[in-house]
């Protein structure tokens, strides 16, 4: 069985009472199992029903472009490329006072900093729609979490985002024969749908609330 790299095992990451990285490590192991020729989703989530619970693999093999290059990079990198993305567009739309107060709780809402504490993905959708509010395309990688589905719409007025669309469609045809088993465990998993991320929300409207506030 392969191990993580050195160059990601001796990056050291903040524990937070062993909450820390929890979720950077369960797709880092996911990517480095499916890489040594094991399954990508647990065998359970094929075989039958079951309730949807930590180390549950529910994002699409397309995910896999994500998350594979991250087991030979340092591992700072998958917060510092995402958070930084959504700082920079943030502030350069330079956001009046009057969101101020809407982008403080989208910052202190719990759930968004116990995503960035575990290093849960969704901090690459706030990515994608940060820069969507500059160039609308990034919005369709959004749909790397489906349960996300609907905010990755935003910007879908322009052609560039059925680009944009099209491109992930071509980076989902190496996964063929992985969108079966992702269709089955989606089928089997009980707790999920669409207001499986709705605690997430919130998360995604930082860059939003900023863009509609925008001065710049």
């Amino acid at each position: 069985m392969l191990e993580l790299p050195d160059i990601v095992q001796s990056t050291t990451l903040p524990n937070f009472n062993g909450y820390g990285a929890v979720d950077y490590n369960l797709y880092m192991g996911v990517a480095m199992r499916w890489l040594d020729g094991g399954p990508y989703f647990q065998p359970y989530q094929l075989a039958g029903p079951y309730s949807i619970q930590a180390g549950d693999v529910l994002y699409p093999p397309v995910a896999l472009w994500l998350f594979v290059p991250f087991t030979v990079m340092p591992a700072l990198l998958w917060w510092l490329i995402p958070l930084g993305t959504t700082a920079w567009v943030v502030i350069s739309m330079r956001p009046s006072v009057v969101v101020w107060p809407l982008l403080s709780l989208c910052l202190v809402w719990p759930p968004t900093l116990v995503k960035v504490v575990t290093g849960n993905p969704v901090i690459w959708a706030v990515a994608a729609i940060a820069l969507a509010c500059l160039y609308k395309w990034p919005a369709v990688f959004v749909l790397l979490k489906p349960s996300l589905a609907p905010v990755a719409l935003f910007g879908a007025k322009h052609r560039s985002w059925w680009v944009a669309l099209g491109v992930l469609v071509l980076l989902s045809l190496p996964f063929t024969s992985l969108w079966p088993d992702w269709i089955t465990s989606l089928a089997n998993s009980r707790g999920g749908g669409l207001a499986y991320s709705i605690l997430e929300l919130p998360m995604l409207a930082l860059p939003l609330v900023a863009w509609a506030g925008r001065t710049r």
